[in-house]
């Protein structure tokens, strides 16, 4: 594969609870740098280190029914390329990375209503 070329996935996985690992697996098998997961009914705001991939998600207040929710994994091999990211609310999850020559990529993960 040209390195500079990523693979980038989405997955709708209608809740995330308990399939970080299993996500994580297909995501290596299938080669995937980048994915973008929606709806994972996932609460509060943050990031987790897997194995192999960095989760990001943004979702709803742990007080509320958590029926919204984005998520972006990257390969953990990449997290020094993480430039900067932003938890706009449950819905918007915007990912800004490093390519080569030092230009900007953005992400941006949304899930309509």
């Amino acid at each position: 594969m040209n390195p500079g070329l990523m693979k980038i996935g989405v997955w709708n996985v209608r809740g995330l609870y308990g399939k970080e690992k299993l996500l994580q697996e297909e995501f290596k098998k299938a080669n995937v740098d980048i994915a973008v997961i929606p709806e994972t009914k996932k609460k509060l705001k943050g990031s987790q280190e897997l194995d192999d991939y960095i989760l990001l998600y943004s979702g709803v207040p742990r007080n509320k029914r958590a029926t919204a929710g984005i998520a972006i994994m990257i390969k953990a091999k990449f997290k020094k390329r993480i430039h900067s990211y932003v938890f706009v609310n449950e819905r918007i999850l915007q990912l800004r990375y490093v390519q080569i020559a030092n230009r900007i990529f953005n992400i941006t993960s949304c899930l309509c209503p």
